[in-house]
């Protein structure tokens, strides 16, 4: 007569084994044009190769071969977030160099922003050879993302006080902003940036209604950036207590 196994040995077997597959790591997906896809751990990016690890073996693929990535934002990205919305520049930048050395290029909205921001961050602790370089990179990395890449001009000129230079990089993201009315996370912090930046440009231009509006939709509308926030708010501020602005 063949033993049975009890229910109860059953289920702490079936429990087991879910727990044992709670525990494994999601894995990271690779779809490349051919429609080929892969799944592992998505390591890095190198010369322009994409590293994934499948099993146990590495492999690279090269990324202009690349269609899509599916990776979730690692732990130091949303650490670096929250060190830069407390407006702690070095240890923001401590976080995020690391993680943006060994991500940039990979074609996801994390790795995208985790790329541009660190030109702020430089450009926040006056480190402005390292800031030029660091937007000069992004560029290179996301050659079709115009608008962050055009933020990131406009901060380097506006450190500079190049205000023309500025206005003309934000005035195209600042109307296509005024058009939406919801926006994802990433599009929200960019507009934000871009109404802040605007509002700089226009107090620095004496146009202080038309910065107060600028400052107020970055601290309403597009708060996604809690620093960008809180810089906006300031102006705000001084420009109606100040300067009493109202908003035309």
């Amino acid at each position: 007569m063949k033993a049975s196994v009890s229910p109860r040995i059953l289920m702490i077997a079936l429990a087991a084994i879910a727990g044992t597959m709670l525990r494994l790591p999601a894995q990271d997906v690779v779809v490349q044009k051919n429609n080929l896809r892969s799944e592992g751990q998505v390591l890095g990016v190198v010369d322009g190769k994409l590293k994934i690890k499948i099993g146990p073996a590495e492999t690279s693929i090269a990324l202009d071969q690349v269609a899509s990535v599916t990776k979730a934002a690692p732990a130091a990205y949303e650490n670096a977030l929250a060190e830069w919305q407390k407006g702690d520049g070095p240890k923001t930048l401590a976080v995020l160099k690391p993680l943006v050395d060994t991500f940039r290029g990979l074609p996801t909205s994390w790795a995208e922003r985790a790329s541009a921001l660190i030109g702020e961050v430089f450009l926040s602790l006056d480190q402005i050879p390292a800031a030029e370089a660091a937007f000069a990179n992004f560029q290179k990395a996301y050659p079709g993302a115009a608008s962050l890449s055009d933020i990131g001009l406009a901060r380097l000129a506006v450190s500079k006080k190049d205000f023309a230079t500025a206005k003309a990089k934000l005035a195209p993201i600042v109307a296509e902003a005024a058009k939406v009315k919801m926006a994802d996370s990433v599009k929200s912090a960019t507009y934000g940036q871009a109404f802040y930046l605007m509002g700089v440009v226009r107090e620095a231009e004496g146009a202080y209604p038309e910065a107060l509006r600028d400052y107020l939709m970055a601290v309403t509308l597009f708060s996604e950036d809690k620093a960008v926030v809180a810089k906006a708010q300031e102006r705000a501020t001084f420009l109606a207590s100040e300067k009493k602005a109202i908003v035309p």
